[in-house]
């Protein structure tokens, strides 16, 4: 049970940090676009959402799981 248990915590872990990279990978090249062409910092979230989306599309298995 405790191996169990150890095996899921590390599968989240790993998935929750994957996010997190790609989301800030994506908000800082964001950032780095919005600050080059003058457009308010707020904007860059978006850029850490198209990322994050884009990501998480050519990781799944498939497209119908």
């Amino acid at each position: 049970m405790i191996n169990f248990l150890k095996d899921l915590l590390k599968i989240g872990l790993s998935a929750i940090l994957k996010v997190v990279i790609f989301f800030g990978v994506g908000t800082g090249g964001g950032a780095i676009v919005c600050w080059y062409y003058s457009i308010p910092l707020g904007f860059s979230i978006i850029g850490g959402i198209l990322v994050l989306g884009i990501a998480l599309a050519l990781i799944s298995d498939s497209i119908f799981d």
